[in-house]
């Protein structure tokens, strides 16, 4: 009923000529919502990136609005009790006003949202014990250790514009996070859909990205200040699983899954400035991984008209990050220890020297395919997609004769096994080529099989789960041992050959170390036999998914 009410009051404000609206009558009836929910939209922008910003015709009312300071003040308990039951407590002070705000920390785009103003510069927890805040803060223990936490101090412009059937907020804001004696800047423009339709906010934000050099990101001022107070901002981030329950749909652990991979992702951006590239490359790698192993476990339900676009963008920017990361491996595990080991072997400075040029220029590349236009597409495609793409208006991912998760996870997972006891077959007796199709697929699997990590661990499955987990982690540790060995000799070759022909001050000797390294390979047979018994667990381990 209140949403109800709150559309029509917008609609009544909504111009028929004009994309201007009266602000201040608008808000004014924002302040009166008890709740609600927030869908918004966020995109990281240098300063360049605001002022294109600037220039889309659509924003032009941002170049005149005023800017109004704000200051934010986050709170929690020294443990983080807040956050961990996924809510935020806020306070803003501004000219306009104090507002207390309790939030959903979602991984999403969408969640719930409570506001009140407030006469008091001081949280009213009476007031937020009326949100699902209420359960923590009828611990009076708890209640009582709540404090600042962090804060942010911004300056933000913003306007309210007609677009697609739906009123918008856009704000443009500069400014800070603070935590103790930890500064953190924040540039970022937010969307946030007011009324009307979610294509509208949609359209607007991919008219956004074409214009102007912004990337869309998933990451809260709220989560940047957490991980800043925790001094982790900036740090190369693994994957936390995703949260699911047993009674979602497929479509609904599906998209649980892909926000996940795309937070990941996202939170490793920063740790490429950060002096953690190499770490960095890696888990966003694997994000990507990740990603694509969900795109073939839900591929039934989630292959539209869109699918082969997305797919081949993501192996493309998953190809950037794979060309970087071989060179990394091959210069941190294999020769800059051979040199450790023998400072004075001949040609080995040499090769390591160009392969560590080579090792920029890939670098360089990859940062060309991250900051492209391509890819900052593939970013919001993806989120856009995943959340209102063709394949979720099919009646399988409406709910209409839709199997359950637990089906799904059994007929996929039952499935991948069957082709991989297939691939595997005879292990022994496999080429080189056959083996490292065994590898991929064992890794594939082992990559669906934890997104359901979580609900094995609450089920009498967790047992099971971790007999199939580890016989795979075997499976492609094993085999990659042999592939890795290949395909350092072939790379060490290549690279050896080049800096021989490419620079004629280098040694021939170059050549000589890089034989030496190749030479070096792993007991064959041994492996391909551990591989072989870790294969024969993995096919005869009770399904996990039967007790989910």
């Amino acid at each position: 009923m209140e949403r109800r009410r709150r559309e029509r009051n917008i609609r009544l404000l909504t111009p028929t000529t004009e994309q201007r609206i009266d602000y201040d009558k608008f808000f004014k009836l924002e302040l009166e919502m008890v709740g609600g929910r927030e869908l918004e939209l966020k995109f990281l922008a240098s300063s360049a990136g605001l002022e294109a910003a600037l220039r889309v015709p659509l924003l032009a009312p941002l170049r005149t609005a005023p800017a109004i300071a704000q200051v934010s003040t986050y709170f929690d308990t020294p443990e983080q009790e807040l956050r961990k039951a996924g809510l935020i407590l806020r306070l803003r002070e501004s000219s306009e006003g104090v507002i207390q705000t309790v939030k959903q920390d979602s991984a999403g785009i969408e969640r719930g949202e409570w506001e009140e103003t407030l006469t008091t510069h001081e949280p009213d927890l009476q007031r937020a014990a009326q949100t699902p805040l209420g359960k923590l803060l009828a611990d009076e223990e708890l209640r009582n250790r709540i404090r600042p936490a962090f804060c942010t101090r911004i300056n933000r412009r913003r306007t309210l514009i007609n677009f697609g059937r739906a009123v918008i907020e856009v704000a443009f804001d500069e400014g800070e996070v603070v935590a103790g004696e930890a500064h953190a800047p924040i540039t970022e423009i937010e969307l946030e859909l007011k009324s009307g339709r979610r294509s509208g906010l949609f359209g607007l934000a991919r008219k956004l990205v074409r214009s102007a050099p912004v990337d869309f990101s998933l990451i809260s001022k709220s989560e940047r200040g957490y991980r800043l107070a925790s001094g982790v901002w900036g740090d190369s981030v693994k994957m936390t699983p995703p949260h699911l329950d047993a009674t979602m749909s497929a479509a609904e652990a599906f998209s649980a899954i892909a926000h996940g991979c795309l937070r990941q992702m996202m939170l490793n951006a920063p740790a490429f400035e950060n002096g953690q590239e190499v770490e960095a490359v890696h888990q966003t790698r694997v994000a990507i991984r990740r990603l694509r192993a969900a795109f073939t476990l839900f591929r039934p339900l989630i292959a539209d008209s869109a699918f082969p676009a997305l797919a081949a963008d993501l192996k493309w920017l998953a190809d950037h990050l794979g060309a970087t990361r071989d060179i990394d491996v091959l210069l941190i595990e294999t020769v800059e220890p051979a040199i450790a080991r023998e400072p004075e072997a001949p040609g080995l400075t040499q090769l390591a020297a160009f392969i560590a040029t080579r090792q920029e220029r890939s670098r360089e590349s990859l940062r060309e395919a991250m900051a492209s236009s391509r890819s900052r597409k593939l970013m919001l495609d993806l989120l856009l997609w995943v959340e209102d793409g063709p394949w979720r208006h099919t009646p399988l991912a409406q709910g209409e004769k839709t199997e359950s998760l637990r089906d799904l996870i059994a007929r996929r997972l039952r499935s991948s096994r069957k082709k991989l006891a297939a691939l595997g077959e005879n292990l022994a007796d496999l080429p080189e080529e056959q083996l490292h199709e065994v590898r991929i697929r064992a890794k594939k699997l082992r990559y669906q099989a934890a997104f359901f990590e979580a609900l094995a661990n609450e089920s009498k499955g967790a047992k099971r789960y971790r007999t199939f987990i580890d016989a795979l982690e075997r499976i492609q540790e094993s085999l990659g041992q042999i592939q890795d060995a290949q395909a350092t000799a072939a790379f060490l070759e290549e690279q050896a050959r080049s800096a021989v022909s490419e620079a004629m001050n280098h040694d021939p000797l170059v050549l000589f170390a890089a034989g030496r390294l190749a030479g070096a390979h792993p007991d064959h047979e041994a492996l391909v036999a551990r591989a072989a018994k870790a294969l024969d667990k993995a096919l005869a381990a009770k399904p996990f998914w039967k007790k989910l």
